[in-house]
């Protein structure tokens, strides 16, 4: 049998979140809509892994499916979520209620929409203390004062009493990140946490992320469209097109060595500093029809690569380097 040392070692080596061939559609009046395909993706204790794509490529359904917060008519059909080794898809709303806020949370994109407008600001967060970790009212109070502190909300104590409406849009995230690091999770999920805020307070709440990481350890999926946010603040990337993950890998490989065409086209279409262009790159096409997709891979209607085994195969997502992941049948090797 293992000793309890070399048990804790090996649960410290494996991923904190393990996600295997997730599939996730949507059953709408005009037919289904395949959200998530086969998507397969790990996080490890204290990183941030980025999910990146274009909108309606299957970011945020891919995180839902992780907290099981899929409703109608959406419906998760296959795959794993394995949190600390056990398999979430698996577990009942009780127990699932246990895990979600304390151990996992999430934050959006859209702060006002994520607080309650006609409670304080200090009771959304003091009440999630009190569910999860026991605290009576005053020690709740206590814990959320100084979580409000800890993500840089000037006059805490006083401020715990005040309504959403009073706050700025880069305060309101900040009180939403207090709510959901309140209780000291393993993995926090950011939904496009800094698409409504402006470019300077996004740096700031960025900033704010990356400390929160550090002091607690967390793992974090940052799901996010711009690659210079990615550049920044993850360890790993995955990219996703059509809802499947189309490569994944460390975030200076992708930018340096990209092997998949969606990816590389991604890249080309970012301006670049002291680099003269007399038009930007784009990439022709439009997003494919996820309720009607195209067969085979589905970026082959846009890619220049693309072939007749393209049109007819979907390429598995494949090891191609250390730590590097691509799903194309004819990745490129040349440095961008």
């Amino acid at each position: 049998m293992l000793s309890m040392e070399a048990t804790t070692q090996k649960s410290e080596k494996e991923p904190l979140l393990k996600v295997e061939h997730l599939k996730t559609y949507f059953f709408t009046e005009v037919g289904v809509v395949k959200a998530v395909e086969d998507v397969s993706f790990h996080v490890n204790r204290g990183e941030i892994i980025g999910l990146c794509g274009e909108s309606g490529c299957g970011k945020s359904v891919s995180a839902l499916s992780v907290m099981k917060l899929v409703r109608i008519p959406g419906k998760i059909m296959s795959g794993k979520v394995l949190f600390k080794g056990q398999n979430l898809l698996e577990l009942d709303e009780n127990e699932l209620n246990k895990i979600r806020g304390k151990e996992i949370t999430m934050i959006f994109q859209d702060p006002s929409a994520a607080l309650d407008p006609i409670r304080t600001v200090g009771e959304q967060i003091a009440e999630v203390a009190m569910l999860h970790l026991g605290l009576d009212e005053e020690e709740a109070k206590e814990l959320a004062i100084e979580t409000m502190k800890s993500v840089g909300i000037p006059e805490a104590e006083k401020r715990f009493n005040d309504y959403p409406f009073t706050f700025s849009g880069g305060m309101k995230q900040r009180i939403v990140i207090a709510r959901a690091i309140v209780c000291k999770p393993s993995l926090l999920i950011a939904d496009e946490p800094t698409t409504a805020l402006d470019v300077t307070i996004q740096a700031q709440i960025l900033e704010l992320l990356q400390e929160m990481r550090r002091k607690y350890n967390m793992g974090m999926i940052l799901i996010t469209h711009n690659l210079g946010v990615v550049a920044e603040n993850c360890d790993r990337v995955y990219i996703m097109y059509g809802g499947y993950i189309v490569e994944g890998a460390k975030t200076e490989t992708i930018f340096q060595e990209p092997r998949h065409p969606y990816t590389r086209s991604l890249l080309k279409a970012i301006p670049m500093l002291g680099v003269k262009k007399d038009r930007l790159d784009i990439i022709p096409g439009s997003v494919p029809d996820l309720i009607d997709p195209p067969t085979g891979c589905r970026f082959h209607p846009r890619c220049a690569f693309a072939t007749e085994r393209c049109m007819k195969e979907v390429p598995k997502l494949e090891k191609i380097d250390d730590d590097h992941y691509v799903a194309c049948f004819h990745p490129q090797y040349d440095p961008l």
